[in-house]
């Protein structure tokens, strides 16, 4: 197998470093959309449908972070946030966002909301205007959560949403999940059915690789590079997701904020998890779960996934000295890290690692 690299230019053009392509080439391209770095691999016989794959990925990927953006001011998500209270036409997309929020918010009571709009402007934690707020600050923004309030609904062929009065959506926690899922469809759908995409912590894949095997995927180890990995996941027609407190995050006198809020609270998670990961066939539903599973912390997580041992999960501790998973998850997943240690997580009864509670 040889891999191929497509460089995305300034004007959007690509280009190839490698010779012709064999019918099992990967080429692999760079992108930057819905805030963070997008790398698209596609198992091709030619460099001519591997810029069709691209385009499919980027065309996809563009469109709907147009909807569902927080940022534009044209966007579903901001006109719902423009007219808190009122019943909006969105499109079917932003349909689907809404109520499979609320649905995963119900199921995870309330760990998991999106209508922390309000908080996350206020932290702003990946943006420069950074701060701590004030706890009168949090406190008014912390009486408008409740994702009981969104409602959405169809009319002749319309698709119409709503969310409470006062209130604000971000979909940060669900929204590159949704938009993964899209894409792979997408892709299947153009005719590149060999496919790796990956949108930040969000990877999603079909088919094989170069070598006719499942796509392999490293979960990152928080302290180190990017790309040194503590376990491996291989991936064929399903997605892996991880939310972690290590790439967005500021220090305020010694204090480090992250972005993953407790929708409780109204403050940053207290650090008990480095990184949570799910392995799903839906990323939407694993990236809003991930959310979740980090606001309930180490043993909330774990006493969770004691009551869902369908889910595929790996817990990894913020000391970076234990792995937790459930037996779902040890069956694909190889922890490669020796220095860490492991254990499954028991369907009752003690749970592991105890010592480790939510400060």
């Amino acid at each position: 197998m040889q891999s191929k690299k497509i460089i995305l230019s300034l004007i959007a053009a690509l280009a190839f470093t490698a010779s012709p392509a064999t019918a099992s080439d990967v080429y692999s391209v760079d992108t930057f959309a819905i805030g963070t770095l997008i790398n698209g691999q596609f198992k091709v016989d030619s460099k001519e449908k591997a810029e069709a794959c691209y385009k499919i990925l980027n065309d996809e990927t563009r469109r709907l972070e147009y909807i569902l953006s927080a940022y534009d001011p044209d966007s579903d998500v901001t006109r719902l946030n423009q007219h808190p209270g009122e019943w909006i036409q969105i499109e079917p997309e932003t349909f689907e966002v809404l109520n499979g929020s609320k649905t995963i918010a119900a199921l995870t009571h309330g760990t998991f909301d999106p209508t922390v709009g309000a908080l996350v402007k206020l932290w702003s934690v990946d943006q420069p205007e950074h701060r701590v707020p004030s706890e009168a600050e949090i406190k008014r923004a912390l009486i408008n959560v409740d994702y009981n309030l969104i409602d959405a609904k169809k009319e002749n062929g319309r698709y119409f949403g709503k969310i409470g009065k006062k209130q604000s959506v971000a979909f940060g926690a669900i929204g590159k999940g949704y938009i993964a899922d899209k894409v792979i469809n997408k892709l299947k759908q153009g005719g590149c059915g060999d496919s790796l995409v990956s949108l930040g912590g969000n990877v999603v894949g079909s088919g094989t690789n170069g070598s006719d095997k499942p796509w392999s995927i490293g979960l990152q180890r928080p302290d180190k590079e990017r790309g040194e990995y503590f376990a491996v996941v291989p991936l064929k027609d399903t997605s892996v997701v991880t939310s972690g407190d290590y790439e967005k995050f500021f220090i305020k006198d010694g204090v480090k904020y992250h972005h993953i809020l407790n929708p409780k609270t109204g403050k940053p998670v207290p650090a008990t998890l480095s990184s949570v990961t799910i392995i799903d066939d839906n990323s939407a539903k694993a990236d809003a779960l991930c959310t979740a599973l980090f606001v309930m912390g180490w043993s909330g997580a774990i006493e969770y996934l004691q009551k869902h041992p369908d889910l595929k999960a790996v817990l990894l501790s913020e000391d970076l000295k234990h792995v937790a998973m459930t037996n779902s998850a040890s069956k694909i997943v190889n922890i490669i890290d020796k220095d860490m240690t492991v254990d499954i997580i028991p369907p009752k009864g003690k749970i592991a690692f105890a010592d480790l509670k939510q400060k």
